[in-house]
């Protein structure tokens, strides 16, 4: 198969939208984490398969929460058995990942990136609706060591986990795992919580160390930086400050079979269903699909996000 350039190297896979948490910045405050269904898994592997022709070298499964779906493991190996430089990465909030890291990184999982907001109980248990705090770091020293890379998330939000941004570098650098700080962004349910947002430069000034840039590809959604009292690196992902639209190379598919251009844009293709017309008819609509990608960037906080989709159905 043809590819599509430099425009398609990564792709998303949302296994599912629900969750085992319910972080109030994730999903609408009416909307709740049950289960809607899952994508067929042949389905599933022949839409991955077909997209790796079009391109795609590194997919990422998300979801909802990924390691949920009873599927995970057959679809990490089916994914890296494409080809010798597929590259295969989860996002996960960790809280089954003290079980599943052994058999994922023997499925041949590259790297897992981990949400973790806070490291107190209590916030934790505000931001998320559950007691999880302990079995998310057990989860984290379980995959240090047997995944080749591991990372952390942390969305930043003023008032409310903010003030422990060094206290979290800290912690990933004891641990020898790279952390990024990432921005609060709208959605729909949570456009309007303007005073939750705290830019990244913000957050980089209240770190006490002197950040130097690193070299990146700019399709990159993170941009890094080291410090010479630090073993690690800190990243910082500033959707609504500084958009890195222009070069995006990803595309997102939830589980219901849309593939999305963008994670802030109505436009999607029915993958599922045009599968069985063809790859020839998949092509030319996956073409028109990244061609209707603006690049306009993440829209402001506080503007209307009604039409906006959720996190838990989009991934992140």
């Amino acid at each position: 198969m043809t590819q599509l350039g430099d425009r398609l190297r990564y792709l998303r896979v949302s296994l599912l939208n629900y969750c085992n948490l319910s972080c109030f910045y994730c999903k609408p405050a009416t909307r709740t984490c049950r289960q809607t269904g899952t994508a067929d898994i042949s389905v599933l592997t022949e839409a991955i398969a077909t997209l790796h022709g079009f391109g795609v070298r590194k997919v990422r499964f998300t979801g909802g929460e990924p390691t949920l779906h009873k599927e995970l493991i057959s679809l990490v190996k089916t994914t890296r058995s494409l080809s010798e430089d597929t590259y295969c990465a989860l996002t996960t909030n960790g809280l089954l990942l003290s079980k599943l890291a052994g058999p994922l990184a023997e499925a041949g999982l590259n790297s897992v990136n981990i949400s973790l907001d806070t490291l107190q109980p209590e916030r934790f248990r505000q931001i998320t609706g559950v007691n999880g705090l302990d079995r998310v770091l057990d989860g984290i020293r379980a995959g240090i060591g047997v995944i080749p890379e591991v990372k952390l998330n942390c969305v930043m939000m003023k008032g409310v986990n903010d003030d422990e941004a060094t206290e979290m570098v800290a912690f990933a650098d004891d641990l020898g795992v790279d952390i990024r700080f990432i921005e609060y962004m709208p959605t729909r349910g949570s456009g309007t919580r303007q005073d939750l947002y705290i830019p990244g430069h913000q957050v980089m000034s209240s770190l006490p160390y002197t950040l130097t840039p690193m070299p990146g590809r700019r399709s990159l959604a993170a941009r890094y930086y080291r410090a010479d009292d630090l073993n690690i690196r800190v990243g910082f992902i500033n959707a609504v400050s500084h958009s890195f639209c222009a070069h995006c190379d990803r595309i997102r598919l939830t589980s219901d079979g849309c593939l999305y251009g963008c994670l802030f844009s109505g436009q999607k293709i029915n993958l599922f269903e045009l599968l069985t017309h063809g790859s020839a008819s998949v092509r030319y609509s996956l073409k028109q699909l990244l061609d209707s990608k603006q690049y306009l960037g993440c829209p402001k906080i506080g503007k209307p996000t009604e039409d906006l989709p959720s996190f838990v159905d989009m991934g992140g």
